[in-house]
């Protein structure tokens, strides 16, 4: 088996810096991201009900969707697996969740999805969510740009 060698010159804090780097360019693009999906869930929730209702049904949507989630979950779980600070955990743990949401979209039968869906496909939850997608959003642009 082959593993990766690092240079001799490459010591632990210059790893550190580049993580810390890494973070800080990924709390400025989630943040944003966050920030914007969450003002959309709450404007549009109407809108996004009958959308994620029909996830269930249009399977090649499911697939790809998926797919696209499974592949940007995995670079930030294999690029991005620092747990500290506060917001190199919350990062690493969207990957997480992304990684474990797609797989489970591309395992798990189609009467559970609907019913997993189901439950959470409600006007309140889209202003909770989108609420809470704002918050972290805010936390994270907050940490990237140095307002914190």
């Amino acid at each position: 088996m082959r593993s990766a060698k690092m240079p001799a010159e490459v010591n632990a804090p210059t790893i550190r810096a580049c993580a810390m780097e890494l973070t800080v360019f990924l709390s400025k693009v989630f943040g944003i991201g966050l920030i914007i999906m969450g003002v959309a869930i709450m404007i549009r929730r109407r809108y996004f009900i009958p959308v994620f209702g029909a996830f269930v049904e249009e399977r090649l949507v499911r697939f790809v969707v998926s797919l696209a989630e499974l592949i940007a979950g995995l670079f930030l779980v294999i690029g991005h697996n620092v747990w500290s600070p506060l917001p190199a955990a919350i990062i690493s743990l969207l990957g997480w969740m992304a990684v474990i949401e797609a797989t489970a979209y591309l395992l798990l039968p189609d009467d559970v999805l609907e019913k997993f869906i189901g439950t959470f496909n409600a006007p309140a939850w889209y202003l909770f969510g989108g609420l809470f997608t704002i918050l972290i959003g805010i936390y994270l642009a907050s940490f990237g740009f140095g307002w914190l």
